[in-house]
This record gives structure tokens, C-alpha cells and sequence, in this order.
């Protein structure tokens, strides 16, 4: 199984790989078989770390951009690395992940013009601290309420992102219940890695992928 991998707002590919490399390990034993990550930079650059290495950002800042590109880098990617079984997503990548999701669950007229993939609809999203983007470009998108199964980690201390706003996007998905966390986190702006979390998201892995629970 396959799985894209989408970073958060000032970070990279790299950044999330070591920040997560612990999820490979909990995919692995709820699924029962060896999972692929696929961790791809965003498209426009943002600040450098400290240590002046690249990070990156997945939405433009110029405002007056219409056709927004991260659509077709996207769209690029999912055809030239998938099929993806689902997306995970940090931060502003956790953001990305539901619209993709539901980009891919309507038929093209519904779509942005330039989201051209023909990959299949995924199957499921995993969400840490993502969040409704107020962009008006993209506020059309959350119309319609997104059918892909999501589940959503929330830090109620979260230093970056308000818990409401997180709480925005999951009013914007179907069926949320039981596919909600929110967490007391230690402070940090980070995917979370402790074990009621972990078992959370093999509850989740095993339901939604339909994997013997006795596993």
C-alpha cells in the first residue's frame, strides 16, 4: 500500500520524513503488510530553517493568482507515484489532504480546471492539526461536505494552530464521529507519537481498510 505524505507550512519533504518515521511502523502492524510513504516537497518556497535549509509552502501568496498551481503539482503526483491508498497530511498538509480527497470524489466539472488526475478516489485521509484554509479562492470547495473517510488529530494546546479552526474542517466532512482525537499535546506544533494516538489510528487503519481487528 502506498500513501502520500503532505508536510506542513515552512517544512519539506525531508523535514516530515524525520519527523514521522515512526508512522511507517504503526501502518505496518495494523495493516499487515509493508506500506509505502511517498513524501513530495510543496511547489512554492518559503523561509529557510535556521540552519538555511529550504522549506516550502503548498498555497501561493499572491492573492490575485486565480488558477491556483498546487492543484496540477498535485495532480502531476498523483499520477506519476500513485495509486495512493490515502493521503497524511501535517498542518497545512492536513489541509491539502481533505480537498484532494474530495477533488477526487466529484466528477471533473466539480473540479479545479488544472486538478486533471485520472487516480482513483482515495479511500482515506489522516489529518494532524489540519485545518479549514480561509483562502477565497478555495472556500467554494468546501460547499459540498467531503465523503472520504478523515480522521482528525486535534492538540487542544496546539501553539500554532487554534483548535476551533480545526474543528471548522471536520464540520466540513460527513461522517465525522469517532473519527475525531483531540489530545493534549506537549507543547509543540507536531505529529503526535504517543501510544493513545497510535492505537487510535490502527482502529482507524484496520475499519476503514476492512483489516481483521484481531490482527
Amino acid at each position: 500500500m502506498k500513501f502520500l505524505c503532505l508536510h506542513g507550512y515552512q517544512q519539506s519533504a525531508e523535514i516530515m520524513q524525520s519527523e514521522t518515521l515512526f508512522l511507517k511502523a504503526i501502518f505496518e502492524q495494523a495493516l499487515g503488510e509493508e506500506v509505502d510513504f511517498f513524501y513530495p516537497s510543496a511547489p512554492f518556497p518559503s523561509v529557510p530553517t535556521a540552519s538555511n535549509e529550504p522549506t516550502y509552502a503548498w498555497w501561493p501568496t499572491d492573492p490575485t493568482t486565480t488558477e491556483i498551481e498546487t492543484f496540477s503539482y498535485l495532480s502531476n503526483i498523483l499520477d506519476k507515484e500513485g495509486p495512493f491508498v490515502g493521503i497524511v497530511g501535517f498542518s497545512q498538509g492536513g489541509s491539502v489532504g481533505p480537498l484532494v480527497a474530495a477533488f477526487l470524489e466529484r466528477p471533473r466539472f466539480a473540479r479545479p480546471s488544472n486538478f486533471t488526475t485520472s487516480h482513483r478516489p482515495l479511500q482515506l485521509v489522516v489529518s494532524y492539526s489540519g485545518y479549514h484554509e480561509d483562502d477565497a479562492r478555495l472556500q467554494k470547495y468546501y460547499a459540498q461536505k467531503i465523503k472520504t473517510p478523515i480522521f482528525h488529530f486535534i492538540s487542544s494546546t496546539d501553539p500554532v494552530m487554534a483548535e476551533e479552526r480545526c474543528f471548522r474542517l471536520v464540520r466540513r466532512c460527513e461522517d465525522p464521529d469517532d473519527r475525531v482525537i483531540v489530545y493534549r499535546g506537549s507543547g509543540f506544533h507536531r505529529v503526535p507519537a504517543t501510544k493513545m494516538t497510535a492505537q487510535a489510528l490502527s482502529r482507524f487503519l484496520r475499519e476503514v481498510l476492512d483489516v481483521d481487528s484481531d490482527f
